[in-house]
């Protein structure tokens, strides 16, 4: 797995597990795997997390490199809230099988 954020052009920080998209030996787009939204509060000292995408039911969502302004490695508390979001999520969903 290779959590990270991506920054799009929307000016959203996009966290997830980013596997690229690749086309003759280049990479073309992202595909961000259970993407969430993080942003901070208004005080910067609480983090949010909300899904990417809210009204899809895809869980694997595809983006233009066109679209992305910059790949980057979250801080280790983020990349773990998100770890324990998405393990909660898949916890509650092979529950409810």
């Amino acid at each position: 797995m290779s959590v990270k954020i991506v920054i799009l052009k929307s000016l959203e920080d996009v966290i997830a597990d980013v596997k690229e998209m690749i086309s003759v030996d280049k990479v073309i787009g992202y595909v961000l795997e259970n993407p969430y939204v993080v942003s901070l509060n208004s005080e910067g000292d609480k983090v949010g997390f909300y899904p990417y995408a809210p009204l899809s039911k895809d869980t694997s969502i595809p983006i233009p490199c066109d679209w992305v302004v910059s790949v980057v490695e979250p801080r280790d508390e983020i990349k773990n809230s998100y770890l324990e979001k998405i393990n909660a999520k898949s916890e509650n969903s092979d529950s409810e099988e």
